[in-house]
């Protein structure tokens, strides 16, 4: 347990901050991890017996996390302190990125080639490679660009600080009062009395960061924003789960010591922060 806080006093500055500066620092770190997720999920795959082409399934993960970047947004979601690296950011935006429809089609047609080359389960290499890069791309994508709206950084930080509110009050009350199991199948240690205290974090985490910071429509919106994110948080961690399950892997990684791979860290993120990027672009069409 010691273990544990001590990583995550450690790693909840190192992710807060780039976002925090954007530009050049949130480039960077979103690359690490695109990079490092998509080489734990392919070693995953790998294990399975599904043999994924990471030469092409790397850069097509990093190439759809960067895709549809708007080189303005960049700029302008730039904190001043970093402003002598913004010009340099925005023209290798400029240069790297491309419409996501293109990166798609792309990236499918060149693996799907070389899968054509595969002797062993060609199919198996095709899917495995592309699954792992649009689901790692696209969704760490869809961060990026809720930070792009305006006060972004107060978004993504409700997204970050809900889903943690919610993941660790499941841990807790799940070790201290859970007895019944959800799916034994897929997460043995999940419990009902877990789930449902890390929903009510997470609501009371939505209503409370409503509150505080510049984020739209109050504490009751924002209490429901939080329990949603909570359930989704919930599927989220299920998913990488059922992928460790089959491939008999009992962490994603040793990125983070006390914590798993980077992949068990981002379980939960993957499915909060694009639903909240989600439901601004719906409120925005519909309610503004």
């Amino acid at each position: 347990m010691r273990t544990r806080i001590i990583a995550a006093a450690i790693a909840i500055p190192v992710v807060l901050i780039p976002i925090y500066l954007g530009g050049f620092w949130g480039l960077v770190l979103g690359v690490i991890v695109t990079v490092v997720g998509a080489l734990e999920m392919y070693h995953m795959f790998d294990r399975g017996g599904y043999h994924p082409a990471r030469v092409i399934g790397l850069p097509w993960a990093v190439l759809l996390f960067l895709s549809g970047w708007d080189p303005v947004q960049v700029q302008k979601s730039s904190i001043a302190i970093t402003g002598w690296l913004t010009a340099p950011t925005v023209r290798l935006i400029e240069l790297i990125s491309f419409p996501t429809s293109s990166v798609l089609v792309g990236g499918f047609l060149v693996i799907l080639t070389y899968s054509l080359f595969v002797h062993d389960n060609p199919v198996n290499t095709w899917v495995s490679t592309s699954v792992v890069a649009i689901y790692l791309g696209l969704m760490l994508g869809q961060i990026v660009s809720l930070r792009f709206f305006d006060n972004g950084f107060a978004y993504v930080a409700f997204g970050l600080l809900v889903t943690w509110a919610n993941d660790s009050a499941a841990f807790f009350v799940g070790v201290t009062f859970g007895k019944h199991k959800i799916i034994p199948r897929l997460s043995p240690k999940k419990s009902w009395e877990g789930t449902i205290g890390g929903w009510i974090a997470a609501a009371a985490a939505g209503a409370f960061l409503a509150a505080v910071l510049p984020v739209r429509n109050g504490p009751l919106f924002g209490a429901f924003i939080g329990f949603i994110a909570g359930v989704l948080a919930f599927f989220g961690d299920l998913s990488i789960s059922m992928i460790k399950r089959q491939f008999g892997v009992k962490d994603s990684g040793t990125f983070f010591r006390g914590h798993g791979g980077m992949l068990d860290r981002l379980d939960s993120l993957l499915f909060t922060l694009p639903f909240i990027h989600q439901s601004m672009l719906f409120y925005e069409r519909f309610f503004q």
